[in-house]
């Protein structure tokens, strides 16, 4: 019999942290965040990690394990979410995913084709070719080794064509033979979704009164000693980081960054949305109420469930 995997997902403000925290205590689980800015230390404020009550209720992995500087991707996630729900399961708990980085659920649960590292020799020469010969000629190569990818590519596309002969002399393979042999974690565990969805006006307010804990809470100075430091390209996403910047530049004023990053997030959360609900996998509950109420709904819907929600 599959072990469960139970995946807790919706937009931002929506309650994630704590349905989850309340299920896995009902449940005996652990917690694997599926977040990709709360994996970094020291941006607390700006990812609104799971506070130390949380924290001290239930074993959470995946939060605050790297540092500013480093990169961190959905391949990196998916190889250290497998490990995890191994461990847990060989232990008699019960793996709960948790967050709203909606291409990490999907790359752990459908898979996503591995990539090799890039090779900072191969793409100099491959650009070396592209100054000599164009970049046309550049894209007749590719469509040489892998004429699907070419086609779906403009001839001035130059990093993308590079990356996809990249793929092709290290691995000997086309990047779409890499996607279709991909796997995810479907085929081995009994995946159980569970949505938390909330009123847009009620989601927005929620949204709002966050951001105002956030400035209350520090956003700013967290932000002035981030600007010190070499964010990798993924931290540098962080909502906050941007918008605050503007201010501590002069550009805004502290009430016009606030007011940008609300209006930011509501959009994040949006967008949110629209990736989750395109998996129809997914069982929706109404989280604008009491979580334990949320989580006896959760805990229904998962044991009623005769095949992977």
């Amino acid at each position: 019999m599959k072990h469960t995997v139970i995946f807790i997902v919706g937009p931002t403000s929506s309650g994630k942290s704590r349905v989850a925290a309340r299920l896995a205590e009902r449940i005996t689980g652990e917690i694997i965040s599926c977040d990709s800015m709360q994996v970094y230390r020291e941006m607390d404020v700006i990812t609104q990690s799971p506070d130390s009550d949380l924290l001290s209720r239930v074993a959470h992995h995946l939060i605050r394990e790297i540092n500013p500087e480093e990169e961190f991707n959905a391949a990196e996630f998916t190889g250290k979410a497998e490990a995890l729900i191994g461990s847990i399961t060989s232990r008699g708990k019960v793996p709960i995913i948790c967050g709203g980085t909606g291409l990490y659920v999907k790359a752990l649960v459908d898979g996503l084709f591995s990539s090799p590292s890039k090779d900072e020799d191969l793409r100099k020469k491959f650009n070396e070719i592209a100054e000599k010969k164009g970049t046309v000629y550049l894209h007749q190569m590719l469509e040489e080794r892998d004429p699907e990818t070419a086609s779906k590519l403009h001839p001035n596309d130059t990093r993308r064509i590079i990356r996809a002969l990249e793929v092709y002399k290290l691995t000997g393979k086309t990047i779409n033979d890499k996607k279709t042999t991909s796997a995810g974690i479907a085929e081995k565990y009994a995946c159980k979704r569970i949505g938390l969805k909330v009123p847009r006006k009620v989601l927005y307010d929620r949204i709002n009164a966050n951001v105002d804990k956030m400035f209350s809470e520090g956003l700013v100075d967290e932000v002035r000693r981030l600007k010190e430091r070499e964010l990798s390209l993924t931290a540098e996403k962080a909502l906050g980081i941007k918008e605050v910047l503007s201010f501590l530049d002069g550009k805004t004023t502290l009430g016009g960054a606030r007011e940008e990053l609300k209006k930011n997030t509501r959009r994040y959360a949006k967008r949110q949305m629209t990736w989750f609900r395109a998996d129809k996998r997914i069982v929706w509950i109404d989280a604008d109420r009491p979580v334990e109420e949320i989580v006896e709904e959760t805990i229904d819907k998962i044991s009623g469930a005769g095949k992977d929600l």
